[in-house]
Formats: C-alpha cells, sequence, structure tokens
C-alpha cells in the first residue's frame, strides 16, 4: 500500500541493506525469516576475520611479542560494540520502520522546507558512506605499502605476522603465498566495508529522524503563530485544538525514536571513548599514523552525528514555549489561554534522546567521551 511506503532516509537505508541489517524494500514494514537468514549471514561472514584479531592479540600476548597491540585491542573493542549495536538496531527494526513511515506522512500538513531537508539529508548520507569506504582504502592502501618493512622487521625481530593485511590477524595456516593471500586480503578488505561503517550509517539515521522530528516542531510554532491570529473564536479553538494533538504527535514520535537507540547508543559511549583512547596510543607508539588518525574520526563523527542530532533536537523542542510566548496570546479568549497554559508547560520539558539511562545524546555527552578516551591514553601511556 502507498501509506506503507518509507519515503525518507533512503540513502542511509540502501546502505544498511547492502550490509545486510536492513530488509528489502518490499519487506521493510513486515521483515520474514529471510532477513534474520541475513543478519546471521553477516555475522558468520565476518566472525572468522574478528577471530582472527582476537588470536592475534591473545598468541602475541603469550609469545610476549615485541609488538605494539593497540590497535589489536581497539579492534576487539569495536568488534563487541559494533555486534551489539547491530543486534539491537535489527531486535528494534520494524518499531524503526514504523517510525520512519510515520514520519514520512502529515497528518497536519507537509512541513515546510522538507524536501530541501530531505534532499540534503540524503546528500549528506552519501557523503558519510563515501568516507566509510574511502577510510578503508586508504588505510587498507598504507599497510600494503608497510608490507616489505613488516617483512624487514619479522627477520629482525624473530616475528610472524601476516604482513599486508588491513589489520593484525593470526590464522592457523600459512598465506604468505599466492593465492592465499589474496583470498585472505580480499576477504578481510570486504568484511571491513560491510562491518565498519555500520557505526556511523546508525548514527546518520539518529541524526536524520531528529531533523524530521524539528521540521514538525518548527512548522507547529508556525501554526501556534496563525492560530491566534484569528479573530473569531470557533476558528481560533479549532486551530488550538489541532496545534494540541500535532503536538501529542511529536511527543509520540520523540518517545518512539529514544525507543529505538537508546540502548544502541549506550553501546556507542562504551565503545568509542575506550576505541579511541586505544587508536590514539598507536599514534602515539607511530604505528601507522595516518590509518589511526582515519579510524579515530571515523568513530568521533560518528558519535558526533548521533550528538548532534540529538543536541539539535533538545534546542528546538525548549523553542516551543517561546513561540506561544511571542503570540498574541494576550488577545486570545481566556478559555484558549488556559489550553496554551498547559502546551507551554509540557514543551518546558525539552525533548531528548537517553542514552540507556545514562545521559542524553548532547554535546555535553561527546565532550564528556572525548575527554575520558585522553583519560584512557594517559593511563595507557603512564
Amino acid at each position: 500500500m502507498k501509506n506503507q511506503e518509507i519515503k525518507i532516509c533512503r540513502a542511509t537505508l540502501t546502505v544498511l541493506k547492502y550490509s545486510l541489517i536492513w530488509p528489502s524494500e518490499a519487506d521493510e514494514m513486515n521483515p520474514g525469516k529471510w532477513y534474520y537468514i541475513r543478519v546471521v549471514t553477516f555475522i558468520l561472514f565476518t566472525c572468522p576475520w574478528v577471530l582472527s584479531v582476537f588470536m592475534h592479540l591473545i598468541v602475541s600476548i603469550r609469545n610476549n611479542a615485541d609488538i605494539h597491540l593497540s590497535e589489536d585491542v581497539a579492534l576487539m573493542v569495536a568488534f563487541t560494540g559494533v555486534y551489539y549495536m547491530t543486534i539491537i538496531y535489527v531486535k528494534k527494526q520494524p518499531k524503526v520502520a514504523f517510525l520512519l513511515r510515520d514520519l514520512s506522512y502529515f497528518q497536519f500538513g507537509k512541513p515546510p522546507g522538507f524536501d530541501e531537508t530531505e534532499r540534503i539529508l540524503g546528500f549528506l548520507s552519501k557523503l558519510t558512506f563515501c568516507y566509510s569506504v574511502m577510510a578503508v582504502v586508504i588505510y587498507n592502501y598504507i599497510k600494503y605499502r608497510q608490507k616489505p618493512e613488516c617483512e624487514r622487521m619479522n627477520k629482525l625481530k624473530g616475528l610472524k605476522e601476516n604482513c599486508g593485511m588491513l589489520t593484525p590477524t593470526w590464522w592457523p595456516f600459512e598465506i604468505n603465498y599466492s593465492p592465499a593471500f589474496q583470498l585472505i586480503f580480499l576477504y578481510i578488505f570486504t568484511s571491513t566495508q560491510v562491518m565498519m561503517k555500520l557505526s556511523l550509517m546508525i548514527s546518520f539515521n539518529v541524526l536524520e529522524m531528529a531533523h524530521h522530528i524539528i521540521l514538525r516542531i518548527n512548522h507547529l510554532k508556525t501554526m501556534i503563530l496563525e492560530s491566534l491570529d484569528e479573530q473569531d473564536y470557533e476558528a481560533s479553538k479549532r486551530k488550538i485544538k489541532t496545534c494540541i494533538l500535532y503536538h501529542l504527535e511529536i511527543l509520540g514520535f520523540a518517545e518512539r525514536m529514544d525507543d529505538c537507540f537508546s540502548n544502541g547508543m549506550f553501546a556507542h559511549l562504551t565503545i568509542t571513548a575506550a576505541i579511541c583512547g586505544c587508536l590514539e596510543k598507536q599514534f602515539v607508539d607511530g604505528d601507522n599514523q595516518l590509518g589511526s588518525l582515519l579510524h579515530i574520526f571515523g568513530w568521533i563523527l560518528a558519535l558526533f552525528l548521533a550528538c548532534l542530532g540529538g543536541q539539535h533536537l533538545i534546542n528546538a523542542s525548549e523553542t516551543i514555549s517561546d513561540a506561544i510566548w511571542s503570540s498574541k496570546w494576550y488577545d486570545a479568549d481566556l478559555r484558549l489561554r488556559k489550553d496554551l497554559i498547559f502546551m507551554m508547560a509540557r514543551s518546558q520539558v525539552g525533548l531528548y534522546l537517553n542514552v540507556g539511562g545514562f545521559g542524553i545524546l548532547s554535546y555535553a555527552l561527546f565532550l564528556s567521551v572525548i575527554k575520558m578516551s585522553y583519560s584512557i591514553l594517559a593511563m595507557l601511556t603512564s
């Protein structure tokens, strides 16, 4: 049915679909068993790579290898966080789909600037995706170029590192011959492209949905001002009632969005500081500094996008009471003023997105994570 279609966030949903964690367009509202088979396929496909990094960490510690392990630790934290965020997102997918569907249609009229905002968000989504792809390509290229130096260090220190790979890995068989090296290289590159952009795209999805709610908040403020410009009591009453219903719809959207992303954003909060702290240690150690910067920036960008959406939602929701105060409420009938007082009282409490009960998505949370990552770096270097 036409009113069952999702018309917003299509670029982001396409990326998530090709990463196997969003169903096909025909099954978005009612994903069947094939969707969950795809999710299991995603996990099974990437598991050997994850296990190879974990085994590299374990074997290096057991053998007391003369190498830095900050990248291994950062990757293991990242894998854990991405898997957790993915499982939560898949679990909430039906709720996310219904919320996106409802945000695609307009019971109270199309918000001004909707098409332009959707166009800009679609472009930014594609730009974010391009960054994630190019960052992996550049990181891979740097690691491959370092292969001769890595092999020289193997001979010098008696190591058995698998050189030229995107990440440190350990395999129970020899891979430094053709075509084993090329096959493993291609497998890791493909796994990285499928997996490592997920936290970034999920965070961007938070930003997109927050801005679609903000569009409705701005529309509501315009309707409030127009309703109190009416001289006729009955006409003004009908418009005020419409504004109240619109406000309730917006509150419902914000509550549903919080339910969809709260736990996933908690995982984001807990892992980003640890990942960035370990990657900063990798940079300080001088190991693949450009690659570590690209990796750090990707995780910081992912968290910032989510916090940006949360902060914008807070700021926009707090302006509803300002719009009521700026209107001609003093000329309104006394009975209408009572309705306005109730709406103003509710709008005094801002709309926000929880982070698993440990805070809210905002600039303050973003800065606290950055500070925490520096504290982790200081602990690792002390």
